[in-house]
This record gives structure tokens, sequence and C-alpha cells, in this order.
């Protein structure tokens, strides 16, 4: 089993290992985060323009954990409005990667493969170290 960080670096493409390398590795951005203030915030120079680029991968991990450490904010009828901790992995997926861009029961499948996590597991801060 991996922690929940490595699987979801693997969905986004990042231990791919191409040649040329990949934009997530290019990137030191192994979650793939988009460029904007919240990546700025967590350490991002730059954007390749659409994705957050990183001076190094130690501060790209911490920016994927940092982007996931937000606590979770819930609509009225329960559904995941902003953040992620404290949602459950299902949540989580289908905000972080969405499925208008993304399969995202594939994403939650493959995720859930990966760290033994039930898509209804409630994520907290243990789940991101």
């Amino acid at each position: 089993m991996i922690t929940l960080l490595q699987a979801i670096a693997r969905e986004e493409g990042y231990y791919e290992g191409g040649i040329p390398p990949d934009r997530p590795e290019r990137n030191n951005n192994p979650g793939d985060l988009l460029w904007g203030p919240e990546a700025k915030r967590l350490g991002a120079t730059h954007g390749d323009p659409t994705y957050a680029v990183f001076p190094d991968i130690a501060t790209g991990w911490q920016a994927l954990k940092g982007w996931l450490s937000v606590p979770a904010k819930f609509a009225q009828d329960g559904s995941l409005d902003a953040g992620y901790l404290g949602a459950t992995l299902r949540q989580i997926v289908y905000r972080f990667a969405p499925p208008t861009q993304n399969d995202s029961a594939r994403y939650l499948k493959f995720v859930c493969s990966q760290t033994g996590l039930t898509p209804e597991t409630v994520i907290t801060i243990h789940h991101l170290t």
C-alpha cells in the first residue's frame, strides 16, 4: 500500500518516468495542481501556463499536502463546496478531479486500490502524512 498523496501523484502521471518527463515531473508538481493564487501561496513560482510550477520536488509535495489540508466546507445539501480535509475520499476525488475533466470513478477506484482506503473514508491529516 502507498500513501494517499503518492496514489494521487501516480494517477496524475507523476511516476511515469517518460523521456521527456511528463508535465507533473517537469513542473515538480506531483498533484498536477493548477496555477493560481492558491498554488502561488503554496510555493509555485509560475504556471506553464495552466499548471503550477514549483521550484523543487519537496515544495511540490508540500503544496499537494497543503492543498488537501484545507478544511472542507459543505453546502446545505451535504455536497463538498470547498476545501478537502474532513470530507470522504469520494467527495475529495470528485472535487479534485471532477468528471468534467477526468474519469473520476476510475480515479477513485485507483486511489482506493493503491491505498486500501474506501470511498467513504473521511480524510484526516493522518491520511496526508
